[in-house]
């Protein structure tokens, strides 16, 4: 095998050419696999020879990104691409987030682009696998950059939104679209179980996430029902993006994302560093748990993270750093 780095990773297994996400637009891609559904990773899924998961195949549909069919890779499945064989196992980042595992010439490589190795109110941790080489994404791969327990993080969330409810305030929620938008209202109708008020994008995705199982209990906006929750004021309301709310009462804005770790958000009333990423210490603790022979780490922080690797002992380097083209297994003279 030989990985290239042309905006991403690019993977050649003899005949078969793999490329996972937004890496390189070149004629001789075999196969495109799409980790999930977050448009910064979904940009060229009108290709013909794309892969995904049945969840991100459905997501990506209800977003309105996908405009044709998709081969689709149940997790635990595989399906072989000439001399290539892959396999997809849950990334823990959002509902149908995956990991791929590639084999070939008798070598294993796992892609993962981005996790998140904690349990969730709406996702399962990602499952590590043992591999010779390994593609990890270092968005959060700074060492000071380690989050909250998750459910000290949800209490004051929680204490928050009773706050606002108190002084008679709406509490209303930015965030993302896929993911954080449903983990919210999960929450809001486990620890709280008042309504929950939701734009019309976010109800699109939440039957997305119905149909694969979760359960998850809000009113839409636009409706009838919606609109009087609202006038209630007793509710929260959840949207991807910030909007007024056209109703008589004061209405109090949060956002939570992991980068309120760093970045201040002067113009919310409220921050909560809830993320769908691994942390540092989540990263390190994916690496330690998949044991790879050598990793490559990819976009944020992926120098940072390469040298802490290299600290405990691994072979690491950052992808960005090594030029277009690496014989993974040149250190065993099989490149």
């Amino acid at each position: 095998m030989r990985v290239y780095h042309e905006g991403g990773a690019l993977v050649a297994c003899k005949d078969a050419m793999l490329a996972f996400d937004k890496a390189g637009d070149r004629l001789d891609v075999s196969l495109r696999c799409i980790t999930h559904a977050h448009a910064d990773h979904a940009v060229m899924i009108n290709e013909s020879n794309i892969l995904m998961s049945p969840e991100t195949y459905e997501l990506l549909r209800a977003v309105g990104y996908l405009r044709r069919s998709a081969r689709t890779l149940e997790f635990g499945k595989t399906l072989d691409v000439k001399s290539a064989r892959l396999t997809a196992v849950n990334a823990g980042h959002i509902l149908g987030s995956c990991q791929y595992v590639v084999e070939c010439d008798g070598s294993t490589l796992l892609f993962s682009g981005d996790i998140n190795v904690y349990n969730t109110l709406v996702t399962k941790a990602a499952k590590p696998v043992n591999v010779d080489f390994m593609i990890l994404e270092a968005t959060y791969g700074d060492p000071s950059l380690v989050f909250p327990d998750r459910e000290a993080i949800y209490s004051k969330i929680v204490k928050w939104i009773c706050e606002c409810l108190k002084d008679g305030n709406i509490p209303a929620f930015k965030a993302y679209l896929v993911g954080k938008s449903q983990e919210l209202i999960k929450l809001v109708n486990e620890y709280l179980g008042i309504p929950v008020v939701v734009n019309d994008a976010v109800a699109r995705v939440c039957e997305v996430y119905k149909k694969f199982g979760l359960e998850l209990s809000y009113f839409h906006k636009s409706t009838t029902a919606g609109k009087e929750v609202l006038r209630t004021g007793e509710c929260v309301y959840v949207s991807n993006h910030r909007s007024d709310i056209l109703v008589d009462r004061k209405v109090k804005w949060a956002t939570a994302t992991g980068w309120a770790l760093r970045y201040r958000f002067e113009f919310y009333d409220a921050t909560f560093p809830l993320s769908s990423h691994a942390d540092f210490k989540g990263l390190i603790s994916h690496v330690e748990a998949c044991a790879p022979k050598r990793v490559y780490t990819t976009h944020g922080y992926s120098k940072r993270l390469a040298k802490e690797l290299e600290r405990r002992g691994f072979a690491a380097m950052a992808l960005e750093s090594v030029g277009t083209f690496v014989p993974l297994a040149y250190e065993e003279g099989r490149a």
